[in-house]
């Protein structure tokens, strides 16, 4: 009986973990993200590496594409597309949005949303971590989880994932160029207007 019950119960916890775990084998890719800053705020955009990143080991990800964002202005870290919000720590904050994608913000100062909450493209989510000299930062990534077709596999390094990070270099809106993606060393204005027009 009570190995029918520990039977019963690991399925449940499995069933719900799957539930929890958003899977989108070919999402769109050209989704627009607004820039994470209060709007009129100019920046310098500078890629970051796995090694820089901290996931120069791990294999449970494909194509790893992350930002860091600088500015000396002041400013909030606003939700950079409409989502919940999967997971909140001290420094950073996980949104899965409606298509499968999540976005990742880190390096975080203050974070002021929970698990949980809904957020709205613009939100304010907290503060930017801010240096001696005035400089502000968080670090930006998107990606989605596919199926690793070789989990399980001894022969394959990433074969302990069942699921594998597969990022995007993200669209991003811009004054100027209403829509624009980040290239190293750009400068950018989060722009003071809320709508584009179909050309830009």
């Amino acid at each position: 009986m009570k190995k029918t019950l520990l039977t019963l119960a690991t399925l449940l916890c499995s069933l719900a973990l799957a539930a929890q775990t958003k899977v989108v084998e070919n999402p769109e890719t050209d989704a627009v993200y607004r820039l994470p800053f209060d709007k009129g705020v100019t920046l310098v955009a500078k890629s970051i590496s796995p090694l820089q990143s901290g996931n120069a080991r791990s294999m449970n990800l494909v194509d790893y594409c992350a930002w860091s964002l600088e500015t000396d202005e002041y400013t909030n870290v606003c939700a950079p597309r409409d989502g919940v919000v999967e997971s909140a720590t001290e420094s950073s904050v996980l949104i899965l949005h409606p298509d499968g994608l999540y976005t990742l913000i880190e390096r975080m100062e203050t974070v002021g949303v929970q698990v949980g909450t809904e957020v709205k493209k613009g939100d304010v989510l907290g503060t930017p971590l801010t240096y001696f000299d005035g400089v502000r930062e968080v670090a930006i990534s998107a990606f989605h989880l596919k199926t690793n077709p070789n989990y399980g596999s001894n022969a394959a390094l990433n074969g302990s994932y069942e699921y594998l990070k597969q990022y995007i270099n993200p669209i991003f809106t811009t004054r100027g160029k209403c829509k624009v993606q980040l290239t190293e060393g750009g400068s950018y204005t989060v722009k003071a207007r809320t709508w584009c027009w179909p050309w830009e």
